[in-house]
C-alpha cells in the first residue's frame, strides 16, 4: 500500500505558511490603503484641539519672555542713571569728605547738581515715570548713603539696612518682593551742614 504522505516533507508546510502569511499581510495592507484613500482630506477634531493647545503654551511662553525682556529693557535707563548719580557722589566725597544730608524723594542733594551731575533724573525723563529717591540713614552706629529707584509701583520698600548691610559701595541690589532698584553710595561716613549756599563738614 502506497504511503500518502510519501511526497510530504516539513519544509514544505513551511514555505504554505509562509505564503499563506504573506496573502494575507497583503490582504490587511490593501484594506488599510482602500481606507486611507476614501478617508476625508484634514485634520480631526482632536487634532485640531491638540494644534490649539500647543499653540496657547507656545503663546504664553513667549508672552511672558517678552515681558520680562521689556523689563529689564526699561530698567536699564534707572541703572544707567544709578551709575551716574553714585559716581557724582564719589566725586562730590572725594572733594568734601561727607555727603549731603538726606531730602525728599525725587529732589537732588544739596550742592550736586550743577556741580557734579547735570540734573536730577525726573519721572518724564523715566520710561517707567517713577522717581529716584538720595537716602542718607542711620546705619550701624553712623550713616549710610544711597539712592533708590522706586520703579513701576511706586512704591518705596524702605529696605535700607538690608540693602547697606547686604550690598557694597557701586553694587545696584533688586529689592526682594519689590520693584526697587537701591544702589549703596558709602556706609558709615559723615553727613555735611548746609551753609548757605556751600556745603561744610
Amino acid at each position: 500500500m502506497q504511503d500518502k504522505s510519501a511526497g510530504w516533507h516539513p519544509s514544505k508546510a513551511r514555505e504554505y505558511c509562509i505564503a499563506s502569511r504573506h496573502i494575507f499581510c497583503s490582504y490587511i495592507f490593501e484594506m488599510k490603503r482602500i481606507r486611507c484613500a476614501n478617508k476625508p482630506a484634514g485634520f480631526t477634531l482632536i487634532e485640531l484641539m491638540i494644534v490649539v493647545v500647543i499653540i496657547g503654551v507656545l503663546a504664553s511662553l513667549a508672552i511672558v519672555r517678552y515681558s520680562e525682556a521689556t523689563r529689564k529693557a526699561r530698567y536699564s535707563g534707572a541703572r544707567l542713571w544709578l551709575k551716574r548719580i553714585y559716581q557724582s557722589l564719589e566725586e562730590f566725597y572725594a572733594e568734601h569728605g561727607c555727603y549731603p544730608p538726606d531730602v525728599h524723594r525725587n529732589v537732588a542733594p544739596p550742592g550736586l547738581v550743577a556741580n557734579y551731575l547735570d540734573l536730577w533724573p525726573n519721572p518724564t525723563m523715566d520710561a517707567l515715570n517713577s522717581i529716584y529717591d538720595y537716602e542718607n540713614q542711620p546705619f550701624d552706629g553712623s550713616r549710610g548713603i544711597g539712592v533708590t529707584y522706586l520703579g513701576r509701583d511706586l512704591i518705596h520698600s524702605h529696605a535700607y539696612d538690608w540693602a547697606y548691610t547686604n550690598g557694597f559701595p557701586g553694587e545696584i541690589l533688586e529689592i526682594p518682593d519689590h520693584d526697587d532698584l537701591f544702589i549703596v553710595i558709602a556706609k558709615n561716613v559723615q553727613t555735611c551742614q548746609s551753609e548757605g549756599a556751600g556745603l561744610a563738614r
